[in-house]
């Protein structure tokens, strides 16, 4: 799961997650939740970019996203 924001971006990592794992770990009911997802934030701001490119060049989108997130 991509957390992207003001909020998470200038948050310490350790707060952060702490929002984020509360968000996956919330059963109460309203969206399905992954059963292993791994909360990561948008530092760099790539996600909107990433979206962009994504319908004309795919695999570029997909390595920007890869590289920027952590998720290679």
């Amino acid at each position: 799961m991509v957390g992207s924001g003001g909020v998470l971006r200038h948050a310490a990592e350790a707060e952060s997650a702490e929002v984020l794992t509360a968000v996956l770990t919330d059963h109460a009911g309203g969206w399905p939740l992954p059963r292993s997802a791994r909360p990561v934030v948008d530092v760099d701001y790539v996600l909107a970019a990433g979206g962009l490119l994504a319908g004309a060049h795919p695999g570029a989108a997909g390595a920007l996203l890869r590289r920027h997130l952590g998720t290679d």
